[in-house]
């Protein structure tokens, strides 16, 4: 269904989330734990023949809730964040959500150089770089087999509202709980915590930011996000019993702490905007 046709009666976010709230009726014939149909996520599809090895994670069909159900009151908060956000388009908050879509270790790393105090530039930290691409070789197929098990659909084929990226038609087919790319950033920003303690807060204010992004962006409802935060808590938690991972942090540590009095101040109005990101999340 279109917007444009009532948006004129009570504005675009009340008219969306009207919208939302309606299909929510068409989804309640699915099983809340119904599994997928087989499609298989990008990410999990590159990273199959290449998971590191390591003890095995927490099943987070066990400890994770599971998407809200229709006719509650977290499913009609999440239409609604997604239809209020949609007047971001075009903002220094858009723009931000569109930097962060690109999820790559490199970026991942350099993302937090605000919350860490200093820059982190990716050619100057191949072990911090190294690790983070292992760990999401290592997170990638067992987040899509939480996202499989429940097939939750995105926001945006629910209602054809304005998202921050173009929209592949891989994506369209890939579920949305929980978010794979939160659960990265939250446990970038716990490993960067680890190495640099006395910034905590600022880094995980940051992977807090990371994660809001998606709902930003328009491709992931809020609990979809909240979820990420809990996976990537349980998970990182999990790996770092592992002695190879514990050596790898401390590669990563050293590194860190030997180019930390080389690096500049990242440009002010960068870090700007993330601080006024955290101030108006999205909710």
């Amino acid at each position: 269904m279109r917007l444009d046709r009532c948006a004129m009666a009570g504005g675009l976010a009340t008219c969306a989330m009207m919208t939302l709230l309606a299909v929510v009726s068409v989804q309640a014939s699915a099983h809340p734990h119904h599994h997928g149909t087989g499609v298989v996520h990008h990410h999990a599809a590159q990273a199959a023949d290449t998971v590191p090895a390591g003890p095995p994670l927490p099943d987070g069909q066990i400890f994770l809730p599971p998407p809200p159900g229709p006719d509650t009151a977290q499913r009609a908060a999440d239409a609604s964040i997604f239809a209020a956000t949609r007047v971001l388009e075009g903002t220094p908050r858009w723009k931000l959500a569109q930097a962060d879509n690109r999820d790559t270790p490199a970026h991942m790393v350099s993302a937090f150089s605000c919350a860490a105090g200093f820059t982190l530039p990716p050619d100057h930290l191949p072990e911090l770089v190294g690790l983070v691409t292992r760990i999401e070789q290592r997170l990638t197929p067992a987040v899509h087999a939480q996202k499989m098990l429940w097939n939750r659909p995105r926001p945006f084929t629910e209602a054809e509202l304005s998202t921050c990226i173009p929209l592949r038609a891989s994506l369209r087919q890939d579920p949305s709980y929980p978010s794979l790319h939160a659960t990265l950033g939250w446990v970038t920003g716990l490993i960067l915590s680890d190495i640099l303690p006395e910034r905590t807060a600022w880094i995980m204010q940051r992977a807090r930011v990371f994660g809001e992004s998606r709902v930003v962006c328009g491709v992931q409802w809020q609990s979809d996000v909240m979820a990420a935060w809990l996976n990537g808590g349980v998970l990182y938690s999990a790996m770092e019993q592992d002695e190879g991972f514990r050596q790898e942090m401390d590669a990563a540590r050293a590194e860190v702490v030997a180019l930390h009095p080389t690096m500049s101040a990242p440009p002010a109005e960068e870090c700007a905007v993330e601080a006024d990101a955290a101030a108006h999340p999205p909710q």
